[in-house]
């Protein structure tokens, strides 16, 4: 500081690393939001494409995938080996009540 009263028109060469650091982390922050919201829009806009595309096309195959997998993981059925399967809800339940 001594010098900067030396050499008039002479900045000091402090730097207020607190202030540095908020700025960091707000402009972090900030970038971190932006990606996330970013890859949100593009998540969305992919399925209503994939929709969009599947309804015009009539890509039976996807639809009845989802469906088939859908209705496994919902719902009650016997498997031919004698074992039975549930949804997967009541699955996690019973591990739950399993575990305590």
């Amino acid at each position: 500081m001594g010098a900067s009263h030396n050499n008039p028109g002479v900045e000091p060469e402090d730097i207020n690393t607190s202030t540095l650091f908020r700025v960091i982390l707000v402009s972090s922050l900030v970038v971190v939001a932006l990606v996330v919201a970013g890859f949100n829009l593009a998540h969305q806009k992919f399925k209503a494409v994939q929709l969009e595309v599947t309804q015009l096309t009539g890509y039976p195959a996807l639809h009845e995938t989802q469906m088939m997998g859908s209705s496994k993981l919902s719902g009650y059925a016997a498997n031919g080996d004698g074992t039975y399967r549930i949804p997967i809800e009541r699955a996690m339940e019973l591990e739950t009540q399993d575990a305590q």
